[in-house]
């Protein structure tokens, strides 16, 4: 992997670009993070009806765009979508999954990551379960506990919704995380 800093000129189409630079280069992209503008952002909306779409007129801040392209030579099965969010001129937080073309409204700086020959692994549900959960030689991941050495529901309802379990407890309905109180500064 390879990092690279792009930058696109105002009134250039961002997803246009990067897939040329990947084409070019017979390079896959991670699109990692981006600064900058973009104008009249279309957005897939999530509904029943495939191909809604909204349009949002007028300049937009970016604050996060990621995406995957791979290279032409693979055929490996994945959508090439671009996720946006993006500050609106009141404030408003705007996101989605952006429907080309994507203009930049003033110059835009993407940091992307590069790939060659990419392999493309179908893994499934038992794979992790035969595995115990530790692929290769990686090191096991450590759970993240509170201050009673339980991990947090979130990540407990997490875990076990893949099928791992994080500890061997139980935790009864009525327990509450409360936070930790914060110690008041020293005086001096």
């Amino acid at each position: 992997m390879s990092p690279y800093v792009l930058e696109i000129s105002a009134g250039a189409d961002l997803i246009e670009a990067i897939h040329r630079f990947s084409r070019k280069r017979n390079l896959g992209i991670c699109v990692l993070s981006a600064s900058g503008a973009v104008s009249n952002v279309t957005l897939r909306q999530p509904s029943v009806t495939p191909g809604t779409t909204v349009t949002f007129h007028g300049r937009f801040d970016l604050l996060s765009l990621s995406a995957t392209v791979m290279p032409a030579t693979t055929s490996i099965p994945l959508g090439n979508e671009f996720a946006i969010s993006m500050a609106g001129p009141q404030g408003q937080i705007i996101g989605g999954i952006v429907v080309e073309p994507l203009y930049a409204a003033a110059t835009v700086h993407l940091i992307v990551a590069s790939f060659t020959k990419p392999s493309y692994h179908k893994l499934s549900a038992e794979d992790g379960r035969n595995s115990g959960g530790n692929e290769g030689n990686s090191p096991p991941r450590p759970a993240i506990l509170d201050h009673g050495g339980h991990p947090p529901p979130s990540q407990t309802a997490a875990a076990e919704s893949c099928g791992m379990s994080l500890y061997s407890g139980h935790l009864g309905s009525d327990v509450i995380w409360a936070p930790t109180a914060r110690q008041p500064p020293p005086h001096y």
